[in-house]
């Protein structure tokens, strides 16, 4: 059993005292209902029934509580073992409203489930799916779903399309009020505080509308006539195929097994003092989760669900990272499922609200996405991937006649910002890789030699340097990963010479060359700034260079680079 790091209080695998694994139940399930935000715009956009929503957000939070199990479950094929429940995830939002102005939420429902299956394929063939783990691609996708988040977002800040309504400056303030809110307790907050600083924006949303007046006296009577206690009415279910969708939905499920790849590498990393590379068996366990878990979602009729990293950083941030957390909280969001008092009280959530929640998580999604694609240093072919990547959607975002007159085959691609920028960015990049390929294998060979030299090197002086077999392994590997980085971004102009020393109880290995700079994550290193996104951030950072050193350190002179790996006897 791994052991956890000083600041993890309750570790996976501890049992927290009744009373308090109650209230932790309770805490998570409420977080987790902060994102029934992306059930309600889609219900609205469906035009949805009061019945049939009310019953549609209820049967949401069973899909909920089903996915939390699933992604806590430790023994079997299924489930990662750490508390990362799913919420519904804005990476699904685009898509999903796309799908009900196509076929309502029969349409939803059935491409939703495509879009688990997506997720569950891509487990089962995750090793042989590097590409789509690399920085640039992992970036570009994360960058696509915060401007269409974004936009969407500001639409109903703005009230946008509504612009005779009476009430629509207070409207454009209590938008304001919560993005302001939400963004000085990301600032300006420390710890929890600041991870939970979209449940704050909304509260002081809700609270600001209910005082202006834009909660109407048919909403709150619609509440106050509401029972405590009924069973969702699951009639609305129905299923609609729709394959100009696909795409859409099959992106969508792309990007949230990426996202999840993150997520999963990060609870690993925060509950094993000695972690020093991802478990892509466990990695793989908690894609399949995740992809069941939105599957379960489509087939209740709900918008697509994906792990998620602010709850992580939640537990991460409290030491409290128990998997019996997750059993509480999904019992509480079952409780919650019956009780239609609730699901209304969501409903009557106000768009302002909503668009402003949305704006903020695209900023930092935004954020995110560019900090990974700049994770590794770009070579002149990653200019053209990311640079057609991001402008292929966004002129699908400005000129959306002229992509709906596209022949219909065409639009099989063109329906989607997201399906388009990642149809562009991985073809161009496997094109790249197949011109390229002699010339990175001459690279290769010619530092073969020192990778062969190093390994000599180190057999010989293992027992005066005090260096355990496991050490070195992990020093070759690391190394040859590293120069393998070099090789793939065309950062080297010239052969790799290697050097290797024994200092204050640290193996250090120096990379010389020329060319271009290679900076590289430290597992030691402490995060100082984080947001809802950190989880996804460092996890993909971590899976994408595929480096795993305790330190590193990068010099340059003139065309002349240095970089040195540092590992811990």
């Amino acid at each position: 059993m791994p052991k956890p790091p000083a600041n993890i209080v309750i570790g996976v695998d501890d049992r927290p005292p009744a009373l308090q694994l109650l209230l932790l139940g309770m805490q998570y399930a409420f977080l987790l209902c902060v994102y029934l935000v992306i059930v309600v715009i889609v219900v609205h956009a469906a035009g949805a029934s009061k019945e049939e929503a009310r019953s549609l957000v209820s049967m949401a939070m069973l899909a909920s509580a089903v996915g939390t199990v699933l992604q806590a479950l430790h023994r079997g094929p299924v489930g990662s073992g750490y508390l990362a429940p799913p919420v519904f995830s804005a990476i699904y939002l685009g898509p999903s409203i796309l799908a009900v102005k196509a076929g309502g939420l029969p349409g939803l429902a059935c491409m939703t489930v495509c879009a688990g299956l997506t997720e569950i394929v891509i487990a089962r063939y995750l090793h042989r799916l590097r590409i789509i783990m690399q920085p640039a691609i992992t970036g570009l996708t994360i960058c696509i779903i915060a401007m269409e988040l974004g936009i969407v977002g500001l639409q109903h800040s703005l009230g946008i399309g509504k612009e005779t309504a009476p009430h629509l400056a207070t409207h454009v303030a209590v938008a304001g009020l919560t993005f302001a809110v939400a963004v000085a307790f990301t600032v300006w907050g420390r710890g929890v505080w600041r991870l939970v600083c979209s449940l704050l924006g909304m509260v002081a949303g809700v609270s600001a509308a209910f005082a202006f007046g834009l909660f109407d006296a048919d909403g709150l009577a619609e509440i106050a006539a509401a029972p405590w206690l009924a069973l969702p009415n699951p009639s609305y279910i129905g299923f609609e195929w729709d394959p100009g969708l696909l795409p859409a939905f099959i992106a969508a499920g792309v990007a949230a097994a990426i996202r999840t790849v993150g997520v999963v590498t990060t609870c690993q990393r925060a509950n094993d003092a000695s972690w020093n590379r991802p478990n892509f068996t466990n990695i793989r366990k908690g894609i399949l989760a995740d992809g069941i878990g939105c599957t379960i979602a489509g087939l209740v009729g709900a918008p697509g669900m994906n792990i998620g990293p602010s709850l992580v950083g939640v537990s991460i941030a409290t030491g409290v990272t128990s998997r019996f957390v997750a059993y509480a909280a999904a019992t509480v969001l079952v409780a919650l499922a019956f009780m239609p008092k609730v699901a209304d009280v969501f409903l009557q959530l106000p768009l302002a609200v909503a668009g402003a929640l949305l704006v903020f998580t695209a900023s930092i999604m935004l954020a995110s996405g560019l900090q990974l694609m700049l994770a590794r240093t770009l070579d002149i072919r990653f200019t053209f991937v990311i640079g057609l990547g991001i402008l292929l959607p966004l002129t699908r975002l400005v000129s959306i006649q002229y992509f709906d007159a596209l022949p219909g085959w065409l639009g099989i691609v063109t329906n989607s910002g997201l399906a388009l920028g990642l149809t562009a960015g991985i073809g161009l990049l496997l094109l790249f890789r197949i011109a390229s390929g002699r010339h990175q294998e001459i690279l290769w060979k010619r530092s073969a030699d020192a990778l062969a030299e190093l390994a000599v090197a180190l057999k010989v002086n293992s027992k005066a340097w005090g260096l355990t077999k496991e050490v070195v392994e992990r020093a070759l590997v690391n190394t040859e990963k590293a120069i393998e980085a070099l090789k793939e971004g065309q950062l080297m102009r010239e052969p790799v010479a290697i050097g290797a020393a024994e200092r204050d109880g640290s193996l250090e290995i120096e990379l010389r060359y020329k060319g271009l700079p290679l900076y590289l994550p430290d597992l030691s290193a402490e995060v100082a700034e984080t947001t809802e996104e950190t989880p996804v951030l460092i996890g993909l950072q971590n899976v994408g260079l595929q480096v795993f050193v305790d330190r590193s350190m990068t010099i340059t002179r003139g065309s002349e680079t240095t970089l040195r790996l540092s590992f811990d006897m």
